[in-house]
């Protein structure tokens, strides 16, 4: 009998070591699967968030972008490895949607183009027409107004395409500046007397105020004759009748001069306003009252003072009268 009850006990001891060691071993493998879960978890995040944004493209970047963040919040390496793909997926998303403005801005400059050569071609043609067919019955008065509107039409239509040649030779880097040194009080005076008559004609008074003792300047002498031509030919055409263009040559800070052109028009339209200086879109199109040619003319300006490390701004408010640009030279 005590040699049965020391076997049992036995046995029962061996017993419950065994279960206990296959307790310890289920508990070991549970806790190394939940291990293993937790660790590559961030991983498998990463990886169903690049399959998603290589599956949907650009399309879902948004909640892409989320799963990514969620996947950073796992060790070292991984929560650098999600940075760098969100960093990667935000940097294609921002330069996707800077092509797509990009082609926008093209075609609405290309039906912005086809409208301005429209409307002189067609008045052009139809001036050009009835000369044609009623020459034996019009007066030499009506021919020679005729002739007249028909060779304004023809001007309007030369100068629109010696702006798109101009800028497109700014934009493709074509052209160059070759800088020189000269004083900006000279070329503006040689810039007033081109527009002298054009500003008599309207009854309109062109201002010049001037620093004196100001430096000279290193620019490119066409390209800022160019630049002042543009703003003051822009202002002449948006003042009405009698009224007055200022155009300031100041002292600024760290040796530059600022240049200052304000008219007394009507200002600058608030859906004009954050497009003034890109690309001419259809809403400009409709909304040239302020007499600015598709603002053709501010686009080369803004590119040629671009290529002078320099940058032109609107100072007038939205509301305000009259538009007052600026800019600084060195």
């Amino acid at each position: 009998r005590d040699s049965l009850a020391a076997r049992v006990s036995s046995d029962g001891a061996l017993r419950t070591l065994l279960w206990s060691l296959l307790v310890v071993v289920v508990l070991g493998a549970v806790a190394a699967a939940v291990a293993f879960g937790m660790i590559t978890r961030p991983l498998r995040r990463l990886t169903a968030a690049v399959q998603e944004l290589q599956t949907d493209g650009l399309a879902d970047l948004p909640q892409a972008q989320a799963k990514l963040q969620k996947a950073a919040h796992g060790g070292a390496d991984i929560a650098v490895l999600s940075q760098a793909f969100a960093q990667l997926a935000q940097r294609t998303w921002e330069q996707w949607q800077k092509l797509r403005t990009q082609d926008q801005q093209r075609r609405e400059l290309f039906a912005n183009i086809s409208h301005d050569l429209r409307t002189p071609l067609t008045s052009l043609h139809g001036y050009l027409e009835t000369l044609q067919i009623k020459a034996d019955v019009l007066s030499a008065d009506e021919r020679r107004r005729y002739l007249g509107i028909a060779l304004d039409q023809s001007r309007k239509v030369g100068d629109l395409a010696q702006k798109l040649f101009e800028l497109a030779r700014l934009e493709y880097g074509v052209v160059k500046p070759e800088p020189e040194r000269f004083f900006l009080p000279d070329l503006l005076q040689d810039v007033f007397q081109k527009f002298e008559l054009a500003a008599e004609a309207k009854a309109q008074r062109l201002h010049a105020v001037i620093d004196p003792d100001l430096p000279p300047v290193t620019a490119d002498l066409g390209m800022l004759e160019r630049v002042l031509v543009n703003l003051i030919d822009n202002a002449i055409r948006a003042t009405p009748p009698g009224g007055d263009i200022h155009v300031e040559l100041r002292a600024a800070e760290q040796g530059r001069i600022s240049v200052t052109v304000q008219d007394t028009g009507p200002g600058i339209p608030p859906v004009l306003r954050d497009s003034l200086f890109e690309r001419p879109t259809l809403s400009r199109m409709h909304s040239r009252s302020d007499g600015r040619s598709g603002g053709l003319g501010l686009m080369i300006v803004h590119r040629i003072l671009q290529l002078h490390d320099s940058s032109i701004e609107l100072l007038s408010e939205a509301g305000e009268a009259g538009a007052r640009f600026r800019f600084y030279l060195r």
